[in-house]
């Protein structure tokens, strides 16, 4: 097969240990504060990325359909599945509508001051690095305290905010080069539901991101700024035909930590001209239609003159049509 004209953009390959350190250290105290906040995609950090796999996928992506379109058959990945694969519901909760700071409204959001040094905020973006060594490590707040003003104490729930927005914007929106979006410090604020007012959620934002990056990457964009690793595991759930029988048991848990355990006895193909001969062959027989772990009683309904709901993006509204 000619490869030379495949899609070929950067993304996701490995997990920052440093971020994955930060997540160990931080989960010994505050673990159930950001699991309420963000469901269970902390186990992403443990998700090792299968790059080829997302390359290959992106050669079948119909922009204008916005599906995967194989031999017989069309394929998407939809708000139930990826609400079940992080833990965190969408039914009767609000989209997020995502805000772009100044650099001084982001700082402040985290207890600095104003910071001359660094220039990329006006362009809407830090670097991860940034992060790190001021939130990542416990003598953070000591070794750049001229830049905060908060207290010690006051910083400890700045830092859990700074790991949320480090986290959304390493494995879930990520950027090019360790570039994190301030907008997600807005994101990371209007999660925390507050008394009165309506949950918001995630999951269309993930969703939608998703299928922006793969029409993004068909016409040419070089960096994946959707979840791949999420991504990836949804398409393997559906590449894995389970016999009737199935172990209930490995539906239970969060459905990212136990995928390993469900897909023990898949046999995926090794680097991208396998999975692209793959993809090429695949029929609808051979696929697992409805994942076994999936049971949601709520329905989502068109409605008005429209056939498809809007989603809201980190970065723009895309068109969800239910199949």
């Amino acid at each position: 097969m000619d490869i030379s004209n495949s899609p070929n953009p950067q993304m996701v390959v490995e997990v920052n240990y440093k971020l994955r350190n930060w997540w160990m250290d931080i989960k010994r105290d505050r673990e159930r504060e950001i699991q309420q906040l963000l469901g269970g995609i902390t186990y992403l950090i443990f998700v090792i990325p299968n790059p080829h796999l997302i390359r290959a996928l992106i050669e079948f992506w119909d922009p204008v359909r916005m599906v995967f379109k194989f031999v017989d058959f069309d394929l998407a990945p939809t708000i139930e599945e990826i609400s079940g694969f992080i833990d965190m519901s969408y039914h009767e909760c609000e989209m997020i509508v995502p805000y772009k700071p100044s650099s001084r409204e982001f700082l402040k959001s985290l207890g600095m001051k104003s910071n001359p040094t660094s220039p990329s905020l006006d362009l809407g973006w830090i670097h991860f690095d940034f992060l790190y060594s001021r939130f990542g490590q416990d003598d953070g707040y000591y070794f750049f305290i001229d830049e905060f003003e908060c207290s010690v104490e006051e910083w400890e729930t700045y830092r859990l905010n700074a790991f949320d927005i480090a986290l959304l914007g390493s494995l879930v929106f990520p950027k090019i080069r360790g570039r994190i979006d301030t907008r997600l410090g807005y994101v990371v604020r209007d999660l925390a539901q507050r008394e009165g007012e309506p949950r918001k959620t995630l999951v269309p934002m993930i969703l939608a991101e998703i299928m922006r990056s793969l029409s993004a990457c068909v016409d040419g964009r070089i960096f994946f700024e959707g979840c791949n690793l999420l991504l990836q595991l949804w398409a393997i759930e559906h590449f894995y035909l389970r016999s009737d029988v199935v172990d209930i048991f490995l539906g239970y848990g969060n459905k990212i930590d136990n995928h390993p355990r469900r897909m023990v006895a898949f046999t995926a193909p090794v680097g991208f001209v396998d999975w692209q001969i793959f993809l090429t062959e695949l029929e609808s027989y051979r696929i697992q239609w409805k994942l076994h772990w999936l049971s949601t009683p709520h329905a989502i309904v068109r409605g008005d003159d429209r056939y498809f709901i809007e989603l809201i993006g980190l970065k723009s509204v895309q068109p969800y049509t239910l199949l």
